[in-house]
């Protein structure tokens, strides 16, 4: 009877937070394609291109028709036993998780974030995640080769995750959604 009772209750509370996520907290379908929009201080910065450089060499990533958005404002189930494998795991956790890897600056007029790292080649081939807020990008594509570009404000950070995933964090911006 206890089982019945907590299979009973976790299916309803699955569908009762895809219901409250479609048609509540900024109408987003997690997994669904959006712009990358980051505000910071009232500016509002659309962002299709992040370049990771060692000065010396660089790999570049573009996107122009959004990418999948992820609400990461959610309990961490990522980790249950059994069940674990069918959640995603949240940005926050594979953050605190990663391997850190530089700095991130922004150059809002060229919608371009410039990842800082020791050695660049590392990335090619590699997919990314951009966190801001309570919400995550799983950016389309992978890194490849490209010219080295100039100079932006500071903005945040960049990681490895343990997946091999650019992780990148924009701690003083918001996701537009």
């Amino acid at each position: 009877m206890q089982r019945r009772l907590f299979l009973t209750s976790f299916a309803a509370a699955l569908g009762a937070g895809s219901m409250a996520q479609a048609s509540g907290r900024d109408r987003v379908q997690s997994g669904s394609s959006y712009p990358v929009i980051v505000n910071r201080d009232g500016m509002a910065a659309r962002i299709d291109h992040l370049v990771i450089t060692d000065g010396q060499r660089a790999v570049s990533l573009d996107w122009n028709h959004g990418a999948a958005l992820y609400d990461e404002d959610r309990v961490d189930l990522s980790r249950v036993g059994g069940l674990g494998s069918i959640f995603r795991t949240p940005f926050r956790r594979r953050w605190r998780d990663g391997i850190p890897a530089g700095t991130v600056e922004i150059i809002p007029d060229r919608n371009t974030l410039i990842a800082r790292v020791q050695d660049a080649s590392q990335f090619a081939g590699t997919q990314a995640t951009l966190g801001a807020g309570d919400f995550s990008w799983d950016l389309p594509g992978r890194f490849a080769g490209a010219g080295v570009p100039g100079t932006g404000a500071p903005a945040g950070a960049i990681r490895l995750g343990r997946d091999g995933r650019v992780l990148i964090a924009l701690p003083q911006m918001v996701a537009q959604v």
